[in-house]
């Protein structure tokens, strides 16, 4: 499935876009893309997933810097960014907690239900179960 919003290259790793191309689609989980477009149609702000020198804020594979420096630790490294489930983004003119909040008031509006790190700088989301009935499930990893 393909975003209304967002081009390939914001929600995929240079490295997997290379590789595949337009192919990659295959590798979002179509949950993540349609809560991803329809915060993006509600809040009716740009939101910023892979861009400028941000990379590794969509799907990250095995050549990443962060999964690459995980696996030389002999860390199991097994993200919901590795799996096509998450992305992490910014906002323009929206701090990543008062987006935060937005989505816990909002996730009614949200086809699926999220996961939200909190206390940090942006705001990652994703779509692993959470094993609640919460529609938004904030955590702190």
């Amino acid at each position: 499935m393909k975003s209304k919003y967002f081009a390939l290259k914001e929600l995929v790793c240079p490295h997997v876009l290379a590789k595949y191309g337009e192919r990659a689609w295959m590798f979002l989980d179509s949950r993540l893309i349609l809560n991803l477009d329809t915060i993006r149609e509600r809040i009716d702000k740009p939101i910023y997933v892979n861009t400028g020198n941000l990379t590794q804020r969509g799907l990250r594979c095995p050549k990443c810097q962060i999964v690459h420096d995980k696996f030389e630790a002999g860390e199991i490294y097994l993200s919901a960014h590795t799996m096509g489930k998450a992305v992490d983004f910014n906002v323009q003119d929206i701090e990543a907690d008062v987006m935060r909040l937005w989505l816990a008031k909002n996730g009614h509006l949200l086809p699926y239900p999220i996961r939200l790190v909190n206390d940090v700088s942006w705001v990652h989301m994703d779509v692993f179960e959470s094993f609640t009935d919460q529609k938004v499930y904030i955590f702190k990893p």
